[in-house]
């Protein structure tokens, strides 16, 4: 168990990376769009946290509402199934069970109380959300209805 939390706590680096490679490999205009999504829900996550100033869990230092952890890795997952669902429904999945683990971890490791990572993952999933949306009615309203339509069924 710890091994794995150990690697849970490495998300930053992780989907970082992942993020990176994803530019690079694809060089995809709506990749990039999804990257400043990314960057934004960051630093909402950052200005949230100073607003409300709400400590962590065993006075640990910084701010832990909400979870920028739960909320950035909330936002990647929602996000990644909202544009691939229909293409790698276990890749889906898979993301939607690490960001699901990271949440988790949050709390195990003592960095949030269930609080900081279920409002972090709440914020993470609408902005996702509205993002998703923002890209796919004005450039491929279609696809947005089709999508729109899976997640309320």
């Amino acid at each position: 168990m710890d091994n794995i939390l150990a690697v849970l706590a490495q998300t930053k680096f992780i989907v970082s990376l992942a993020t990176f490679a994803l530019i690079l490999y694809t060089k995809s205009t709506h990749v990039i769009y999804f990257v400043i999504g990314f960057c934004w829900t960051a630093a909402l996550a950052k200005s949230l946290k100073r607003l409300i100033a709400q400590s962590r869990p065993n006075k640990q230092p910084g701010y832990g509402m909400p979870s920028a952890h739960s909320q950035i890795i909330m936002f990647v997952s929602t996000y990644y199934q909202c544009a691939a669902y229909d293409k790698t429904p276990l890749l889906v999945g898979g993301v939607s069970l690490f960001a699901l683990s990271v949440v988790w971890s949050r709390v195990q490791l003592k960095h949030h109380t269930i609080s900081q990572v279920v409002v972090g993952a709440l914020i993470g999933i609408l902005s996702a959300i509205l993002w998703y949306s923002a890209w796919s009615s004005l450039l491929f309203p279609r696809y947005f209805l089709k999508t729109m339509s899976y997640l309320v069924e």
